[in-house]
């Protein structure tokens, strides 16, 4: 089935945005597939109340609130001071701030905004368990595993596995247990197709980028 144009276009401003930064390189529409297979596997019992139009909106813009963290940061590498963290952790106010006035998007900023809660309560918000919509629990498996298997500047990557084993460490913790063995559960070719089909993307849009301009036009 065709997506719908609004979510195409979505999706190539995000990537346009996302191309040319070496530590984002899709990791935004990277999350949004992500989410979007965990809601596909999810019990049918679960995903009742959960709009996947919106769902999808959320974790697709779930970082554009880093553009108003100044840069430096979002490449630093090692351990950021308590000045550094506290602009760091604006992010997901500014990206809520920014997408409020905009009607359509007022059903899921708060899937956004707290996307970085804990399970046990030590998130930004400090909201803890059910306090935490099941959208922005979902969204936060789906950051997780794609920040530590995308590849940074100031990190490794880290195998399909590994990022299991990583996942289920933190499950109760930071992250829902349940959502936890959910993505844990989807076949390994699916979640890996989905790191393809963002590569292939972000990999065209970088050669738009770079591609010198034709004097003769």
């Amino acid at each position: 089935m065709r997506k719908p144009v609004t979510t195409e276009l979505l999706e190539t401003l995000i990537c346009v945005l996302e191309a040319d930064d070496p530590n984002m390189d899709g990791h935004s529409l990277h999350v949004c597939k992500l989410t979007m297979l965990l809601y596909e596997y999810l019990p049918l019992n679960q995903r009742w109340g959960i709009d996947p139009e919106y769902l999808t909106y959320a974790s697709l813009f779930l970082d554009i609130g880093k553009h108003g963290v100044p840069g430096r940061l979002l490449h630093q590498g090692g351990k950021l001071g308590e000045e550094e963290w506290k602009a760091m952790k604006r992010h997901p106010e500014i990206a809520a701030q920014i997408l409020e006035p905009i009607g359509d998007f007022r059903r899921c900023v708060d899937w956004i905004r707290y996307h970085h809660e804990r399970i046990d309560g030590t998130g930004y918000y400090h909201l803890k368990g059910d306090e935490i919509p099941l959208p922005a629990r979902m969204i936060a498996v789906a950051d997780t595993y794609s920040s530590i298997t995308m590849e940074r500047s100031y990190k490794p990557t880290m195998a399909h596995e590994d990022a299991l084993s990583e996942l289920r460490h933190v499950a109760g913790k930071q992250l829902d247990a349940n959502l936890v063995e959910v993505f844990c559960g989807i076949p390994e070719h699916r979640i890996l197709a989905c790191d393809a089909e963002v590569r292939e993307k972000i990999e065209r849009y970088q050669k738009l980028i770079e591609q010198p301009m034709n004097n003769s036009v």
